[in-house]
C-alpha cells in the first residue's frame, strides 16, 4: 500500500488530495493548521497532526521510508514575511527533516508566479523563470535549494507549477451573487486554470512516474481570460458578472493595504503578490503531463470544471 506524508492537509488543494489518496486505497497522513478541517479528514481514517512548518523542531521525525511527500502549504496573500516563512522557511525545513528517512518522492506544488508577468508566447516548463513578486521570488529560492539538495545526497524532489485552482468549495459563486468580486483591469490578460480534482490527480502522477529535479505544469487545455472564466460562471450560476476595477486603482489598493498591514501586522486582501499573478499572461502547454505520466483529465477545460462546480456545490445545498 503506497503511503502518502500531505503538508498542507488541512488545505484546499491538500484536503482535496488526501481524499483522493484515500479513494486510491493510500495510507495518508499529514500535517496541517486546521482543527475542524483536520477533524474531518480523521473520520476518513487518515491522521492528522497541527504543526507549524516554519518551525522545524515541529517536523521532526514525520518522515517515513517510503513516503511520497507533498508539500502543499503557501500563500498568495498574505505579506512577505508569512510568504517567506511558508514557501522558503517551511521548504528548508521539511528537507532537513526528510534528508535521512528515504522517501520515495517530494512533490512540490508552487504557483505560476515565478513566470512573473508571463509571456505572449505559450510557457512550457523550460520557459525562462522572471519572477516580480515575493511570491515568485520564494519558489525560485525554494526550488533551487531543493535542486541543490538533489544533487548533494539525491532527494528525489520534483516541481509542480500550478495553473489558478478551481472547484467546489471556494465560495466563487457566493462571491459572485453578493458582488464582492472584481476582475483587474477588465479581465483581458489570459491564463491557465486546473480542476482541484484533477490537480490531485496530476501530484500522485508526478509522485509515482515522475522524473526527479524535473518540472511539471499543472493545467488544463485551454488556457481562458479572466473576464470570460468569470462571465461564464456568472451566466451558469445565474448570477451577476463582476465589475470591474482599473489597474491604476488596484495598485493604489495594494500600496494602502500593505501600509495598513504593516501596522496592524494582519494579512491584507489585495498584496503585490496577489495582484502580480492575477493580472499576468500565462497561457499553460500540458503536454508534458499527458505524453510523460498519461494523465487523462476529467475537467480539459473550464466549461467541464464549471458544471461540476455548480451541480457539486447544488447537491451540497
Amino acid at each position: 500500500m503506497p503511503s502518502a506524508l500531505i503538508l498542507g492537509i488541512t488545505g484546499y488543494a491538500g484536503s482535496v488530495l488526501a481524499r483522493a489518496l484515500v479513494r486510491r486505497g493510500w495510507d495518508v497522513r499529514g500535517v496541517g493548521r486546521s482543527d475542524s478541517a483536520a477533524g474531518d479528514l480523521e473520520a476518513l481514517g487518515v491522521s492528522v497532526e497541527i504543526a507549524d512548518v516554519g518551525e522545524p523542531q515541529e517536523l521532526d521525525g514525520i518522515g517515513r521510508p517510503g513516503d511520497h511527500v507533498f508539500y502543499l502549504v503557501g500563500s498568495v496573500s498574505g505579506d512577505r514575511r508569512w510568504i517567506e516563512r511558508v514557501g522558503l522557511h517551511g521548504v528548508r525545513n521539511t528537507e532537513a527533516a526528510l534528508a535521512d528517512v528515504g522517501v520515495a518522492s517530494l512533490v512540490v506544488v508552487h504557483t505560476l508566479a515565478a513566470y512573473g508577468r508571463g509571456s505572449a508566447d505559450t510557457i512550457t516548463e523550460t520557459s525562462p523563470l522572471a519572477p516580480t513578486s515575493a511570491l515568485g521570488r520564494v519558489s525560485v529560492q525554494a526550488e533551487r535549494h531543493l535542486r541543490q539538495a538533489h544533487a548533494d545526497y539525491g532527494l528525489p524532489v520534483r516541481f509542480v507549477r500550478a495553473g489558478t485552482i478551481y472547484g467546489p468549495g471556494r465560495r466563487t459563486v457566493r462571491a459572485l451573487r453578493n458582488r464582492r468580486l472584481r476582475v483587474i483591469g477588465g479581465g483581458r490578460n489570459v491564463s491557465s486554470r486546473i480542476h482541484v480534482q484533477d490537480l490531485a490527480a496530476i501530484l500522485a502522477a508526478v509522485a509515482e512516474r515522475g522524473r526527479s529535479a524535473e518540472v511539471y505544469l499543472a493545467v488544463d487545455d485551454r488556457p481562458v481570460s479572466l473576464r470570460t472564466y468569470f462571465d461564464h460562471l456568472a451566466d451558469k450560476a445565474h448570477a451577476p458578472p463582476p465589475a470591474s476595477t482599473p489597474r491604476w486603482l488596484a495598485r493604489a489598493m495594494v500600496a494602502g493595504f500593505g501600509l495598513t498591514s504593516a501596522i496592524s501586522r494582519s494579512h491584507a486582501p489585495l498584496g503585490h503578490s496577489l495582484y502580480a499573478l492575477v493580472t499576468a499572461n500565462c497561457a499553460c502547454s500540458n503536454a508534458k503531463i499527458r505524453t510523460e505520466l498519461g494523465v487523462r483529465l476529467r475537467f480539459p477545460s473550464y466549461v467541464e470544471g464549471v458544471d461540476d462546480l455548480l451541480r457539486r456545490e447544488a447537491s451540497d445545498a
